[in-house]
């Protein structure tokens, strides 16, 4: 089970990891508490509630787990981790999965990790059922998977169309047979979460996210990425809209800088927001990323993924959304430049997000959680905050049978 980020095109997590070498196996750094017992079964009240509304089954369950839970357990959960190479020991893998309590973990091909002998399927389902007997929580397992240049299972299935080519078809079940066939080829490798499809809207030439964008229209958008994320999700895949709130119009890339968008209020609304507002009509993706990318209209000073206006205000208070927010690769200069991993994540809390994405090493899971156990002691995060992104993680876990619903049933 996985969640990883991209390579230089890639605007949702990748650039700079590749580059470092990955670290040898070591003990895990003092101030982490060991975590000794699992926590995935609601109690028997819980299991009988079977003529429950499904919704609020599962929203009592995962109280009941959260209950269970201890501190560390609940600040791991926040965390989905990338690792180097193809060793789930010494890459640190096993550690950030069995005693950092990790929420889940990507695969990246960018990464290494399905280098040789992990460039067969059996053996990468393998290191996915092996994550799985040793988390204390079930885990996602991720990749970024939308096609043309972003195709991180080309290893395994070659080439296949960009988001681009696919609206090119005239067909929105072109992208409909696209995510449908990647969720089963996902599901092969243990992967359960797509960070997938882009919903960006290009309106610059040449565009820096090249063929990854569906169209230049908000309608043509929706109608396409809508499309590969019902492939997806219909096919117990969690899908990821991104990049929130945009990466339309940007004309540099946040691996190396913090871009900036000038929009009006009106054309944020007409062109960035509109494939969001359509795609929510329709269904409810399990994710959604926010990025790194500085709209002055909407925040002035903090990028989209830490920024509470952006988060709180626009996706979640006048989009109505509440699913899990993502945000982009932290390690990404347009953050790094900035603010500490441990800094971005509890700004990235504090705004409203859910799932920190970037970390890549025992010692810079440690250095997040340390940060968020710090913030909460300091009153900057409430407790109450922890478990609201915890509990929103949990219901994904279920809905998408990452928490069995025969847990749950």
């Amino acid at each position: 089970m996985a969640i990883l980020v991209c390579c230089l095109l890639c605007l949702c997590t990748t650039g700079a990891t590749p580059a470092l070498s990955a670290p040898p196996h070591q003990k895990l750094p003092s101030g982490i508490t060991p975590i000794a017992h699992k926590v995935v079964t609601p109690n028997a009240d819980v299991q009988n509630m079977k003529k429950d509304d499904p919704q609020q089954k599962r929203l009592r369950a995962a109280q009941q787990i959260i209950q269970s839970m201890t501190f560390e357990q609940k600040l791991g959960q926040l965390i989905i981790v990338e690792y180097l190479g193809t060793d789930y020991a010494d890459s640190g893998l096993q550690t950030m999965i069995q005693r950092q309590s990790v929420g889940g973990f990507m695969y990246q091909a960018a990464n290494h990790n399905f280098d040789p002998p992990y460039d067969d399927v059996n053996k990468v389902k393998a290191l996915s059922e092996q994550a799985v007997k040793d988390a204390q929580i079930p885990l996602l397992i991720a990749t970024d998977q939308e096609g043309g240049l972003v195709n991180r299972l080309y290893t395994f299935h070659g080439e296949l169309p960009s988001a681009q080519e696919m609206a090119a078809s005239g067909d929105p079940q072109v992208a409909f047979a696209q995510g449908k066939q990647s969720a089963g080829w996902m599901r092969e490798l243990g992967i359960n979460a797509d960070l997938a499809p882009v919903v960006d809207v290009q309106t610059v030439d040449p565009p820096v996210l090249a063929s990854r964008m569906f169209g230049r229209d908000p309608q043509t958008v929706a109608k396409y990425a809508g499309a590969f994320l019902k492939g997806l999700q219909e096919n117990e895949v969690a899908g990821c809209l991104k990049h929130f709130p945009g990466l339309g119009a940007i004309t540099s890339d946040p691996h190396n800088d913090l871009p900036v968008v000038e929009r009006s209020k009106a054309e944020l609304e007409n062109i960035d927001l509109a494939p969001y507002k359509l795609i929510f009509q329709q269904r409810q993706p399990a994710m959604v990323m926010a990025t790194d990318v500085l709209m002055p209209t909407i925040d002035p000073d903090l990028p989209a993924e830490l920024s509470p206006k952006a988060i709180n205000g626009v996706l979640r208070g006048e989009l109505g959304y509440n699913g899990v927010v993502i945000t982009d690769g932290l390690y990404m200069e347009g953050i790094s430049q900035k603010w500490t991993l441990g800094q971005a994540a509890v700004l990235s809390i504090q705004a409203g997000g859910d799932l920190i994405e970037g970390p890549f090493t025992v010692q810079q899971v440690a250095e997040a959680i340390t940060a968020l156990k710090q913030a909460v002691q300091q009153g900057k995060i409430s407790t109450e905050r922890i478990d609201q992104s915890v509990q929103r993680i949990l219901l994904m876990k279920m809905q998408y049978h990452i928490l069995s619903e025969s847990e749950v049933s």
